[in-house]
């Protein structure tokens, strides 16, 4: 009843689907999570610290995760669990094998997060880090080279879809067919999935206002030819700006970013912590405890006034 919700309907659907959620083969079987289902969350109360320096040395038998705040719906300490990924590694470590003693810390300096906090191994893993394609890098810029040289990813916890809007009745079926145009991506938003198509000047221009609203209104009166940005905060830009008939999104285009936790990877304990963590992702995913926990984020972030 939703066409704009289907971030939902991929998330349930993703190993069927595949890396592009804009071409669904004819006779694929997928499942619809039911929307109206009331779920409540089973994780326990996360730890939420204050500034960084009153923070003991991790306890070598205790996984310390490091988190932050400011981005609804995945990490935010004004909404239920401190937000979907926070809550899904709170469950995925307790129902872990081994019963791994874990502890989750909210630190808002997203700037100290992988360096020096994860760096010099004060907390193990980093929540949650979008993962570059760390095969092609040397089309990557300085920043997720950084990444692809020192950290190392879990498997996903959750698979976001990043939509290339344009104008109505605008087509383009390639990358290499948007060279030459003017891109707009707010500032503050990562950009290796453009670095990693060669979408970088002087091969396009660029432009990085500060507020996700500017590159929709710029993209409907003509500055820019060409809008980036995830599908749930596009669309609801789109529904606030009252644009929703001017702009479309180019389903050839659309990309899915991995979002893991992160570790370094010269920590003493890498393997033996994404091992458990992992299998505590896998189960579940397996059991339906994940899909559950995203449903319920997403559709009430949905369901939020925005803007």
């Amino acid at each position: 009843g939703d066409a704009s919700a289907f971030q939902i309907i991929y998330s349930a659907n993703s190993e069927r689907i595949g890396p592009n959620p804009g071409r669904i083969t004819v006779g694929t079987r997928i499942d619809i999570p039911c929307l109206g289902e009331t779920v409540a969350s089973t994780a326990a109360p996360l730890t939420q610290e204050v500034g960084i320096e009153r923070l003991p040395f991790p306890n070598e038998r205790q996984i310390r995760f490091l988190t932050a705040t400011g981005w609804a719906p995945y990490l935010n300490e004004d909404q239920e669990q401190g937000g979907m990924l926070n809550e899904v590694a709170n469950v995925a470590m307790s129902t872990a094998p081994g019963n791994p003693d874990y502890k989750i810390d909210f630190v808002n300096d997203w700037g100290s997060h992988l360096t020096p906090l994860l760096s010099d191994h004060a907390f193990d893993l980093g929540l949650a880090w979008f993962e570059p394609n760390c095969d092609v890098i040397d089309r990557l810029g300085g920043d997720s080279q950084f990444r692809c040289n020192n950290y190392v990813w879990s498997d996903p916890m959750f698979e976001q879809i990043v939509s290339y809007y344009v104008p109505a009745g605008v087509t383009y079926d390639s990358y290499d067919d948007l060279m030459g145009k003017s891109i707009c991506r707010p500032a503050g938003y990562a950009t290796f999935m453009l670095e990693e198509n060669g979408l970088v000047e002087p091969n396009i221009t660029f432009t990085q206002p500060n507020d996700p609203a500017e590159c929709a209104r710029g993209l409907a009166d003509g500055t820019f030819d060409v809008f980036v940005i995830a599908n749930d905060v596009g669309d609801g830009v789109l529904v606030t700006e009252g644009l929703t008939d001017q702009i479309t999104s180019l389903e050839p285009l659309g990309q899915v970013l991995n979002l893991g936790a992160v570790i370094s990877v010269n920590h003493p304990q890498r393997d033996e912590i994404l091992g458990v963590f992992n299998a505590g992702l896998q189960e579940i995913k397996d059991s339906g405890q994940w899909i559950e926990n995203v449903r319920r984020h997403l559709s009430e972030f949905r369901a939020m006034p925005q803007g």
